[in-house]
Parts: structure tokens; C-alpha cells; sequence
């Protein structure tokens, strides 16, 4: 009688066990075709995070102790970097089955994407034309975000001195904690471009972890093939707190 009452027990659990690993399973798959069809990549697998370069002449860096050195060179925004690496995450999950093994190997992620980082190149004819593009900054420091704003021609944009963010029928927007995200089709090249930018380091990186972290909101109202184009205002106490303002 009482095995019979443990070897009940222990079905029962077993068949929960496997009904939840089933419907966690098909979860996770759902949630990954949602995230591969929001940023164009299904087919693909290629992203590439391009952040604004900086060009620094000799004799213009300061060290920690206040003393101008004499690097020069390419540098690129601490902020921006450190967003960047949200991307490759997106796309980086757990090896079923791994979680029990013991070590280090529990942590062993795996990705079928490629993502790319790099600071914006020097000139538009070397920009990928093969991979969706996440852009970060304005033109002033980012190639590419130049040759989307004259080439996609983006609903949200900067002026010609990178002074003030223009919206078609609304009064030049000049304050630094607001920033923009948009996802723009490139006809030419048959993929998505995300411009994320804003007046400051502060708007760009809310508009960088805005896009990697509420991708599952926009592509709830914008769907898969839809281009949008939304401002933020950005928490200037916590950039990872923003809300929509246009």
C-alpha cells in the first residue's frame, strides 16, 4: 500500500516536472522567433553595434590626475560600451541540461547570432551592408547615424550642429535627459536599422537600454515589419528609467 502511494507520488511528479520543462521549452522558443523577427535577424543571424567615435588629438586627453597626455586616436563613449554589451545577451542562452552539471559549466551560454561592436567607421562606404545595424550617438559622432538620418530620412532627427533634436511639427527639443529610438527599414539593403541617440551621453544610453530592454513592448505594438519612431525622457538620476514622451 505505501508503495504504491510513493510510486503515485513520484509520477505525479514526474509528469509535472515534464509538463512544465514543455511549456517553459515552447516559452523560450516563442519568446527567441519574437526577438529574431523585432530586430530583422531570422534569417541573417547578424547584428552590428556601431558607437560613436571619438577622434582625440595628440595633447587633447586628460590623465586621472588632471595632466594632459599626449594619446590620440580612436576612443569610444564608456557609457555606450557598456550598453553595447546588452546585445549579445539578448541573444545567448543556457545549453539545456547544463544547469545541474557542476562548476563552471552550469554558465556555459551558447548563441546562433553574431554580434558585431565597433566604433562608427571613418567613412559610409564602410558601413556593413550585410547585418541589421543598432547605432548609437548623433552624427556628429557617428558616420552611420549620418547616413541614416540623409539616406532612411528618420521622422526624429538632429540639426545640422548636433545642437537641438528635431520632430516634424513639434518646437526643436534641446533638453539633454530626452532621446530617441527608431527602427528604420534600408530598402537598398533589405534590413532594419535601430538609431538610438540622444543630446547627451545621459539620453543615449537610456535610449540604448531602453531598446534592449523593452524590445518585447515595442514589438507587442509595432510588431515585426512596422518602422516606428518614439521619444523618451530619461530618469536624470537613473538612465535605466525612461518613459515615452512622443
Amino acid at each position: 500500500m505505501t508503495e504504491n502511494i510513493f510510486a503515485g507520488i513520484i509520477a505525479n511528479f514526474i509528469f509535472f516536472t515534464l509538463t512544465f520543462l514543455i511549456g517553459w521549452s515552447a516559452f523560450l522558443i516563442a519568446r527567441r522567433q519574437r526577438l529574431l523577427k523585432f530586430f530583422g535577424i531570422a534569417k541573417s543571424k547578424r547584428m552590428i553595434v556601431y558607437l560613436s567615435n571619438i577622434q582625440v588629438l595628440k595633447g587633447g586627453s586628460i590623465g586621472f590626475d588632471g595632466k594632459q597626455r599626449s594619446f590620440n586616436g580612436t576612443t569610444v563613449a564608456m557609457g555606450e560600451a557598456v550598453q553595447a554589451g546588452l546585445f549579445p545577451n539578448l541573444f545567448s542562452y543556457l545549453i539545456p541540461g547544463l544547469r545541474a552539471q557542476p562548476g563552471i559549466l552550469k554558465y556555459l551560454l551558447v548563441s546562433d547570432v553574431k554580434v558585431t561592436i565597433s566604433p562608427s567607421p571613418l567613412r559610409a562606404e564602410d558601413i556593413d551592408r550585410n547585418s541589421t545595424i543598432v547605432t548609437f550617438g548623433s552624427p556628429g559622432y557617428n558616420v552611420v547615424s549620418h547616413w541614416a538620418e540623409k539616406k532612411l530620412v528618420p521622422k526624429m532627427s538632429f540639426d545640422i550642429d548636433n545642437w537641438v533634436m528635431k520632430v516634424e511639427g513639434l518646437p526643436n527639443i534641446t533638453d539633454g535627459a530626452q532621446s530617441f529610438v527608431q527602427r528604420l527599414y534600408d530598402a537598398e539593403n533589405k534590413r532594419f536599422v535601430f538609431y538610438t541617440a540622444g543630446l547627451s551621453e545621459l539620453g543615449t544610453i537610456g535610449a540604448a537600454f531602453f531598446l534592449a530592454t523593452q524590445w518585447k513592448m515595442l514589438y507587442k505594438k509595432y510588431g515585426a515589419e512596422d518602422t516606428f519612431s518614439i521619444m523618451i525622457a530619461v530618469n536624470p538620476q537613473n538612465y535605466q528609467e525612461a518613459r515615452i514622451v512622443i
